[in-house]
């Protein structure tokens, strides 16, 4: 007999979800997955190769903003340097 068990946000999560162990409805499980996404970007620290960093979002979104060519050049040494610096 399948039993039913409401989520902590009040909704009722699916008895199969049940069987399978899951403790939050579909609406909270997707959210608590957003959350523990992970994030990253390729950083040239020299010319021969790249090495991936794992970041927050936060921190991806700063070297998104500090990376980008503002002219001819390049400003990947600059944000190599303070791409992950994030301010609280």
């Amino acid at each position: 007999m399948l039993h039913s068990m409401n989520c902590g946000c009040g909704n009722s999560i699916h008895p199969e979800r049940l069987i399978l162990g899951f403790k939050v409805c579909v609406i909270c499980g997707e959210k608590l997955a957003q959350q523990k996404k992970k994030f990253g970007y390729v950083s040239y620290g020299h010319k021969t190769a790249g090495a991936i960093v794992i970041t927050s979002k936060a921190a991806l979104d700063n070297y998104k903003k500090v990376s980008s060519r503002m002219a001819k050049g390049s400003n990947m040494g600059f944000a190599s340097r303070v791409g992950t610096l994030v301010s609280a």
